[in-house]
């Protein structure tokens, strides 16, 4: 635990994106690295992590995370809990998923997007493949969804674990495409 929030502190990370629940189908699928409670601050061997706020939204969970090394300095980190999307599944919802990467990249200042499931592969393989795709779109960019895939994985073997999240990936992007369309012909009427 202490080497990962050494990780966040030195890459100055302000978003954690964990794309996991702790526990799915009676298995531990992460360590709680964060402390439950805003009494009580988890004290490691440099740092002190505090949980200085949180909210339970329907699709996902928003944490911000006070970090204070021995010598004072602080930093605060949101680490953001997506609940619906099941172990080698897809997200129970489009919309949630979309709102969730979207507050995301809100959020985001400095440092390093953290991305994290169980594994690291399927369910962070997909939203790093997501996230690329919806960069691309805001920017008019081409992209090519299998190239992105086929490049993560040249980085990580197994990147998106089954076939069901990869067809996901090519799902959301239409789904994102359909309500640009719609916003797009509602503001021409």
């Amino acid at each position: 635990m202490e080497d990962f929030w050494q990780m966040v502190w030195e890459n100055k990370s302000n978003v954690i994106a964990m794309m996991t629940k702790e526990m799915e189908n009676g298995l531990i699928k992460c360590h709680r690295y964060w402390p439950i409670s805003l009494n009580k601050p988890l004290e490691l061997q440099n740092y002190i992590i505090a949980l200085e706020n949180y909210q339970i939204l329907e699709a996902f969970t928003i944490r911000v995370i006070k970090m204070v090394k021995k010598t004072g300095s602080v930093h605060f980190v949101h680490q953001i809990q997506f609940i619906n999307w099941p172990d080698h599944g897809i997200p129970t919802s489009f919309d949630g998923f979309v709102k969730y990467v979207r507050y995301m990249k809100k959020i985001h200042e400095t440092g390093p997007i953290i991305a994290h499931c169980s594994a690291g592969i399927g369910r962070t393989g997909v939203i790093l493949c997501v996230d690329v795709v919806l960069r691309a779109l805001e920017k008019d960019f081409e992209f090519n969804i299998k190239n992105i895939v086929t490049q993560m994985r040249e980085q990580r073997y197994g990147m998106i674990q089954t076939k069901v999240q990869y067809h996901f990936c090519y799902e959301i992007v239409l789904y994102v495409l359909r309500k640009i369309l719609t916003s797009t012909l509602s503001s021409t009427k």
